[in-house]
């Protein structure tokens, strides 16, 4: 029988030597990938809600934080083949900070739309080849050239990008980078390293069922036992974290649900989900209170209908009185000859409350960025906001970005990423009124009153609200970054992906929040994935088809 990957008998843990104690007397084994075929393969997904642990367990798995006693954890298989952790596990943080972290250089948004690449935009290739060889990614004094060709990484690009379909994306710049590619291009990094374990935390964040089915069966095949037994093949052990309320792939085969940095239960996928059940905990069932709205946009399953294209839904007579407040009228993208939106068209009115859909690269987040003014394309294409172009025409001024951002609320995973974590959550949420996230705020007359308002609404005490941003779970740090977008009553509420990472109670409050607070003035646009994750109010979607497709976007309504 072949040694395990990791072994913890007995043991606890703790950052410093004088700080509070998690996990303990943990016991916890996880077999190798290559295990012998009397040894049942093990598949692990530790699961938790936020601030239950699940990123603080990777860690520990990993060989971070001290361990008590000192000879509790160890790693027989790595040891028998003179391997250390270090070099031989990888662990993948897809929290807002790690879609590239730094390895990608550019302005606050704007970069990752640009059309063409400019002399430091890495192409894929790029980054994965000099992260792979740790070599610097930006330098006008190193030939990268000569030590990518003299070097090697533990395993041949070509294998990984090809299992990871990631070959056709080597020359675009990784700024351009779909959320589900961008993923993709993470775990390719850290394959290219040989790892012999891959610790991937919250893996499918955030990405369309398409993304989900495909990432997942990709995860399924490296950990399998025959990718082991086949040099051909990209082979890892995979061990990922979940919310309660995701769906549990079918691979896995063993869970760990946690709970204040304890253990509540593990052991066998079915033996622990019947234990969780006996404590009122759902494990891996989805969102179950939503009224199907996605099955609608996207039809039964997950593949794409063959439907014809709808047109914009038919308008009633109230509607057509409304004002616009945002007007799109044949608005074209494509990056190099890839071609993402052709001739579409948008009205959305005051009162509004739309769903915004299709797969991940489709250009959701490039039509708000057109709308928010973050796109160079806001000021070139056919797009009127509030009545009026970015640029001035004549008799009428332009609309400049500072007036932009004192209409609209927006809520994403870029301005997660940007967000200064040193920042406490009051003054977040108070940046509502600000030109930058740092800026002092200027408050209208009932302005410091309206944040005092929303905190009580969501129960955060004052000694809470002075919390920085940073030392908050991503759940409490989503829910603050969605009342910074709604505080100040904007014109319009854009909530892309607010909702991913947020724990099922926060979430249900904040709908709760747009059902009785949002004024008939006000324009709404949700993108989401899930169906739970899509508020009751959105009356109205648009589906967007896959980039390439050539095929127009779809239009429906929720009744």
């Amino acid at each position: 029988m072949s040694s395990p990957l990791i072994r913890i008998i007995n043991s606890s843990f703790q950052r410093t030597t004088t700080g509070p104690t998690f996990f303990p007397n943990l016991n916890f084994t996880l077999q190798s990938i290559n295990s012998t075929p009397l040894t049942k393969p093990q598949r692990w997904s530790i699961i938790g809600p936020s601030n239950s642990g699940k990123s603080t367990f990777l860690q520990v798995l990993q060989g971070s934080h001290i361990c008590t006693p000192i000879a509790g954890r160890t790693y027989p298989a790595l040891s028998e083949k003179k391997k250390y952790p270090g070099s031989s596990i990888a662990l993948v943080d897809f929290s807002a900070q790690g879609a590239f972290g730094e390895s990608v250089r550019g302005d606050y948004m704007s970069s990752r739309y640009e059309s063409r690449r400019g002399a430091t935009d890495l192409t894929l290739r790029q980054w994965l080849e000099r992260t792979a060889l740790h070599l610097p990614l930006y330098t006008d004094n190193f030939d990268f050239e000569a030590h990518v060709a003299t070097k090697a990484a533990d395993v041949p690009l070509e294998t990984v990008t090809t299992g990871l379909r990631l070959t056709g994306l080597l020359d675009q710049p990784v700024s351009t980078l779909s959320n589900g590619q961008g993923r993709r291009a993470r775990i390719a990094q850290a394959l290219l390293r040989g790892v012999d374990l891959l610790l991937l935390d919250e893996p499918f964040m955030g990405l369309d069922p398409w993304s989900i089915e495909r990432l997942s069966g990709l995860l399924k095949t490296i950990s399998s036992p025959g990718a082991a037994n086949d040099t051909s093949k990209i082979a890892s052990q995979v061990v990922v974290t979940q919310r309660p309320q995701d769906h549990l792939p079918d691979w896995v085969t063993h869970i760990a649900y946690l709970q204040d940095s304890k253990v509540l239960t593990m052991g066998e996928r079915e033996e622990v989900i019947a234990k969780a059940s006996e404590r009122g905990i759902r494990i891996g069932d989805g969102d179950r209170e939503n009224d199907g709205i996605l099955h609608k946009v996207y039809g039964a399953g997950i593949s794409t209908p063959s439907e014809e294209a709808k047109p914009e839904p038919t308008k009633t007579s109230e509607e057509g009185s409304r004002e616009p407040v945002v007007e799109m009228s044949g608005i074209k993208i494509s990056y190099r000859d890839r071609e993402i939106l052709k001739d579409f068209s948008w009205t959305i009115k005051r009162g509004d409350r739309w769903g915004l859909f299709g797969p991940n690269g489709s250009g959701k987040t490039t039509l708000l960025a057109i709308i928010t003014s973050d796109h160079p394309l806001s000021y070139s294409q056919p797009v009127k906001l509030f009545g009026r172009s970015r640029l001035p025409e004549k008799g009428t001024p332009g609309i400049s970005v500072f007036e932009l951002q004192s209409l609209i609320g927006h809520s994403s995973p870029e301005i997660h990423q940007f967000f200064p974590r040193r920042r406490s959550l009051r003054k977040c949420v108070e940046s509502a009124w600000a030109d930058t996230f740092i800026t002092k705020p200027r408050f209208p007359p009932n302005g410091e009153q309206m944040v005092d308002d929303i905190f009580e609404f969501f129960g955060i005490s004052s000694e809470e609200q002075q919390r920085e941003f940073g030392e908050c779970g991503v759940s409490t740090q989503r829910l603050a970054l969605f009342m910074r977008a709604v505080v100040k009553k904007p014109d319009i509420v854009i909530l892309d992906e607010a909702f991913s990472g947020m724990d099922e109670k926060l979430r249900d409050r904040c709908m709760k929040w747009l059902e009785e607070g949002l004024e008939e003035r006000q324009a709404l646009i949700v993108v989401s994935h899930l169906d739970g994750e899509v508020p009751r109010v959105v009356d109205k979607w648009v589906r967007l088809r896959e980039a390439g497709e050539g095929e127009s976007a779809v239009f429906g309504r929720r009744g």
